[in-house]
């Protein structure tokens, strides 16, 4: 959406507010993309601090980075089938961007007043999953994830399933595919933010004890939501590679 605002200018939502910029005649929320950076910046250096000095006999944190992979590789597994070399890439980044995403935001410094990430003054970290945009961005990857693999183990051949079982079914077909990242989008952003609401009124009624629970519960959300969504993106995946499809 095209905006006048200079860069640098607050946002303001009913849900969250952000710093809006202008790139190209369109807003940005630069909140948003540095946050995302912040999320990826720290995922690469765990995971580059996690995998140093592999062996035979794992330690504590090799043992923790295989239990990642495999519970990752359980969910291509499941939904896929056994070729899970291919897919895990997508899958696996998808769910741990999302759980870091996530539980980033459910760190102490949400509690502390006057606490603000050096580049986004007068604004705390808010999750990026937090943002419609991100979550929309998120959807359309496993959207055209799933046709990317549909066409490359079955070439054109792949939209053959759009007049399956009948040539009548192909709007409903077609509109079963466009409705998917709609619904992954909007599930995520409206359970991410609806914890984070929640949290944000705990902790100004209730500064000290009472949000504590609660962010245990929030966290097990976060880590539910980072599931799901994964787990969808690979039956989508699935359903376009099965020979069946």
């Amino acid at each position: 959406m095209a905006t006048e605002n200079a860069a640098g200018q607050a946002a303001k939502s009913p849900i969250t507010e952000h710093i809006a910029g202008n790139w190209g005649g369109y807003e940005v929320h630069l909140d948003t993309v540095l946050n995302t950076w912040l999320v990826m910046g720290l995922i690469l250096v765990a995971a580059f601090l996690l995998t140093r000095g592999l062996s035979a006999i794992p330690s504590r944190k090799q043992t923790a980075v295989e239990g990642l992979m495999e519970f990752c590789q359980s969910i291509v597994r499941d939904q896929v089938g056994s070729q899970t070399a291919k897919y895990l890439p997508y899958i696996g980044s998808l769910f741990i961007f999302i759980l870091v995403s996530n539980w980033l935001s459910m760190l102490p410094w949400q509690a502390w007043e006057g606490f603000h990430l050096p580049w986004v003054v007068g604004h705390g970290y808010h999750a990026p999953t937090g943002d419609i945009n991100t979550t929309a961005g998120l959807a359309l990857l496993s959207f055209g994830s799933y046709f990317f693999f549909g066409i490359q183990k079955k070439g054109l051949g792949y939209f053959k399933h759009y007049v399956r079982p009948m040539p009548w079914l192909l709007p409903f077909n077609v509109l079963e595919d466009l409705t998917r990242p709609l619904s992954l989008a909007l599930r995520l952003f409206a359970n991410v933010t609806a914890g984070h609401v929640v949290i944000a009124v705990l902790l100004m009624l209730v500064p000290v004890l009472v949000p504590i629970p609660i962010m245990g519960l929030d966290l097990f959300i976060g880590a539910i939501q980072a599931y799901i969504f994964a787990v969808l993106s690979a039956s989508y995946i699935g359903a376009a590679v099965q020979e069946s499809h």
